[in-house]
């Protein structure tokens, strides 16, 4: 299998069928031809002979005028260079207000999201050295976080990831027809073999890719699958879209019926020109791109990989690129019913530069054989892990195991803080033990074994080991099962 054709189909050895007989073809031409321009009665231009020899013809009766526009998806081609200037710029801005009106409107989903992810303590914190003010109840005393999140995030991902990524391929092609056909059985076996060697060959990054998102999912709630046609590799792709990139109203209870739908990219300013050079956005100059106003959990994920915010070279900046889907009345594309304008906004695809403000592409986002009512074509694919009320405020692990994760956060710092403490009795001389139970500069003022001594406090210690003990049993179980609907069969998406 040397490779795959386009079609993701096997090339069939057999030779093809003998073609139809070929159509005659009548050309009407006038006695005095012009410039190798030949036309019918009616003055329709039907054949134009080249000067180095090549010929164009028409050969179904339609005249060269009126010809389809020919090239690779002319219906998905890029319309930005035949709209007028002013329409682009009104569209950027309409555009831009109200993608920061959707940013704004998920504001409290962003801050909580990035306070989770400090919760998952993937970031090594060394031990305090100012105390209280350092996240230390006592200077000196590491800093504790609970594995417990991390343990149920990673559980989940583990079981899903068994569920939907076998090593033999995700595809299952099942035939629910009544009856029993051989050849649709062997069709139905040959396109599952077809689909999985696809996804586990060809697309190589389509299993670490899928990987990851079930460990954002299980830790967020909501994760998103964007599958479109790549220009850059000319073929599919199923790429994961992290929630905080997709930047939809918080108003809005599913993708379909959101105004907006802006997927947040960063690109190398070399994709870009790469972009640029194969048609897909707009050739103009685009200059240095300004530094990126990142949202809380953009700050804190790069905290958490260990990378800086941004990058002192401007010119080694990525390019922030918005790629809107949304409903417009663009000027010389006006939705028509009967020959008349209705006034209907109709699906397209705008790809914006935020620095520059410049619009780089204005594509059809939906099929041509719906232009009469046309409705957007579906792009992204969101996935669950619990239904919830809103959405993106979705259940996940996070709000399910945040008060647990808390408490015993609590009962750890505690158990550690009075441990530490004890140890320190030996040598209360010590200037940390003095500051951290508030003695006086003479030990022997605070003798031990006295009622007012803070050390006599074994009973609390029993208490705080029960109660480290039972939390995390209850979280646990209250995590396996809300992942029980990710069994077999059970998989929430939409």
């Amino acid at each position: 299998m040397a490779g795959l054709s386009p079609n993701i189909r096997l090339v069939d050895s057999t030779p093809p069928p003998s073609p139809q007989q070929a159509r005659d073809v009548t050309v009407a031409q006038n006695d005095d031809p012009v410039n190798g321009e030949i036309r019918n009665g009616n003055g329709d231009l039907l054949r134009i002979e080249h000067d180095d020899g090549s010929i164009t013809i028409t050969t179904d009766g339609t005249p060269l005028e009126k010809a389809t526009k020919t090239g690779p998806g002319g219906w998905w081609d890029n319309l930005v260079d035949e709209i007028d200037a002013m329409e682009l710029t009104r569209m950027a801005e309409e555009i831009l207000r109200g993608i920061r009106d959707d940013i704004t409107s998920r504001q409290e989903w962003i801050d909580d999201r990035a306070n989770g992810m400090r919760l998952l303590g993937l970031k090594l914190d060394l031990p305090g050295l100012g105390g209280s003010a350092d996240g230390a109840p006592v200077e000196g005393i590491s800093r504790v976080r609970h594995p417990l999140l991390l343990e149920a995030v990673l559980r989940f991902q583990a079981n899903a990831r068994s569920e939907l990524l076998p090593t033999d391929g995700p595809v299952k092609v099942r035939d629910d027809g009544n009856g029993d056909d051989v050849n649709q059985d062997r069709l139905a076996d040959y396109l599952e073999k077809d689909l999985n060697h696809y996804l586990t060959s060809t697309a190589s990054e389509y299993y670490p890719d899928t990987d990851r998102m079930l460990l954002m999912l299980g830790f967020g709630g909501t994760s998103f699958k964007k599958v479109h046609q790549c220009p850059l590799r000319n073929r599919p792709v199923s790429e994961t879209v992290d929630a905080e990139d997709l930047i939809v109203n918080n108003s809005a209870t599913d993708l379909k019926n959101a105004t907006r739908v802006t997927h947040r990219i960063s690109l190398k300013p070399s994709t870009v020109k790469r972009m640029q050079i194969l048609g897909v956005y707009r050739d103009i100059p685009l200059h240095t791109p300004n530094m990126a106003q990142l949202d809380a959990v953009q700050i804190e994920r790069k905290a958490q990989e260990g990378i800086s915010i941004n990058s002192m070279n401007p010119e080694d900046r990525d390019r922030e690129i918005y790629e809107c889907y949304c409903e417009l009345d663009i000027k010389g594309y006006e939705h028509e019913m009967k020959g008349k304008p209705t006034g209907l906004e109709i699906p397209y695809r705008v790809t914006i530069d935020v620095s520059s403000r410049q619009v780089l592409s204005v594509v059809r986002n939906y099929e041509e054989d719906t232009k009469e009512l046309p409705e957007a074509r579906t792009t992204f694919i969101k996935y669950t892990f619990v239904p919830g009320f809103g959405w993106e405020t979705q259940p996940m692990l996070l709000q399910l195991l945040g008060g647990s994760f808390l408490t015993l956060a609590c009962i750890l710092i505690s158990l550690v803080s009075l441990w530490r403490i004890a140890d320190l009795v030996k040598t209360r001389t010590s200037s940390v033990y003095r500051r951290a139970v508030a003695l006086p500069s003479r030990p022997t003022e605070c003798p031990s074994g006295t009622p007012s001594c803070p050390f006599r406090i074994s009973r609390r210690n029993q208490l705080l080991c029960s109660l480290s003990t039972t939390s995390p049993k209850l979280a646990c179980e209250l995590a396996a099962l809300a992942s029980k609907q990710w069994a077999r069969g059970g998989r929430t998406r939409q």
